[in-house]
């Protein structure tokens, strides 16, 4: 009679947590919102930048990830590009790379160890089109100063619906 006392049972993720989100299409509109600036546009990747609080926010959205390779996308990588666009002076950097397809090879480059540091955060998240949410597979590690601005990049810029840590 009263199901509201009933608890739902938890959900298994096949991931270690993910954010509610809007479509995958609604991306790029998100960053004109944002004021992100484009850096790169081909038919399988689009980057955008932006600079928040002396902190750069980098987003690499991979369409197709055939022939992708992450370190020609990484800060260090782009560096050129960005500095190009954003001339201001920045002291930290959050990295975010979205795969599109949600398969054995986007979630296993997810998967990969990736650097984080005091100026420096990097995630990669892989895009669940059944249930319109975020993946990711790697800890957020939130005791770090630069945890503000990633949930800052995660709900302005990607319009994340949901940031509760699961």
């Amino acid at each position: 009679m009263f199901n509201f006392f009933k608890k739902k049972p938890k959900e298994v993720l096949d991931c270690l947590g993910y954010y509610e989100i809007k479509p995958y299409h609604y991306f790029e509109s998100n960053m004109t919102y944002a004021k992100d600036e484009l850096v790169i546009r081909n038919e399988f990747v689009r980057v955008f930048t932006r600079l928040y609080k002396s902190t750069l926010f980098v987003f690499t959205f991979v369409d197709n990830e055939k022939d992708f390779v992450k370190e020609q996308y990484n800060y260090e990588a782009l560096k050129d590009k960005i500095d190009a666009i954003i001339t201001e002076e920045h002291k930290a950097v959050i990295h975010l790379i979205v795969f599109k397809n949600n398969n054995e090879e986007t979630v296993r480059i997810a998967k990969e160890s990736v650097v984080n540091t005091k100026k420096e955060f990097n995630q990669t998240f892989v895009y669940d089109a059944q249930k319109i949410r975020l993946k990711y597979y790697r800890p957020v590690p939130s005791f770090y100063s630069l945890y503000a601005h990633y949930v800052e990049a995660i709900v302005f810029d990607l319009g994340a619906i949901d940031i509760e840590m699961r």
